[in-house]
């Protein structure tokens, strides 16, 4: 099973990683969406016994792709962290030796969840709205007005696969002609239940690698 795969887009070509990310090399850009960093903080605020392992888990993937590809800028689509309330002084101090070790350029295209946040100038982070570049638009929450191909993330797709009497959810990439849906990067968020229109395609997410499915 293979751990990417490369499509080709308005004669660009995109590398999708089954570690919830896609790599643009021509530009070395690396793209995610929905990071939600601070949420293992916020729940246990609200009473939820949870360890920062998962959290620790999504920095340390998120290092190992950038090192993986030559990455210039790293673009979030969107929800960075999970509540402006949640960044305790451990994680903005966790967050700021990240960023330390992976000094790339951070763009981020505000989310829901960031619009209230205000971040430390340790983590190096340029924030916009939207964001064009080579006939191309990134945003957070998909807008179906825009004719550029768009990158956009904040539903968390999900594909349902069925064997026999088991059914599994899989984060996965939802591919347009138009448009293509980023899954949440970290892994503990839920997500959107998809049903792929004609011409669609889901790039379904696995530890081993990834499986694509088609609608024609």
């Amino acid at each position: 099973m293979d751990k990417n795969i490369v499509y080709n887009i308005r004669d660009e070509s995109f590398v999708f990683d089954c570690r919830r990310a896609i790599y643009w090399p021509s530009q070395k850009i690396l793209l995610t969406a929905d990071l939600h960093w601070g949420k293992t903080q916020y729940l246990r605020d609200h009473g939820i016994a949870i360890s920062d392992k998962v959290f620790d888990q999504d920095l340390l993937r998120l290092s190992h792709i950038l090192e993986d590809y030559e990455t210039r800028t790293l673009i979030v689509l969107g929800d960075l962290v999970h509540h402006e309330k949640a960044l305790s002084k451990g994680i903005v101090e966790k967050i700021a030796e990240f960023r330390e070790a992976q000094p790339c350029e951070l763009l981020l295209i505000k989310g829901n969840h960031d619009r209230f946040t205000h971040f430390p100038d340790s983590w190096g982070i340029v924030e916009e709205k939207e964001f064009y570049f080579k006939n191309f638009y990134f945003c957070h929450d998909h807008d179906p007005d825009v004719t550029d191909f768009q990158f956009s993330g904040h539903i968390h797709p999900m594909m349902k696969l069925r064997a026999g009497p088991d059914l599994i959810r899989l984060p996965s990439f939802i591919l347009d002609k138009g448009f293509c849906l980023l899954p949440a990067f970290s892994y503990l968020t839920g997500g959107q239940d998809m049903k792929l229109k004609p011409g669609q395609e889901a790039i379904v997410l696995m530890e081993e690698g990834i499986e694509v499915f088609s609608k024609p």
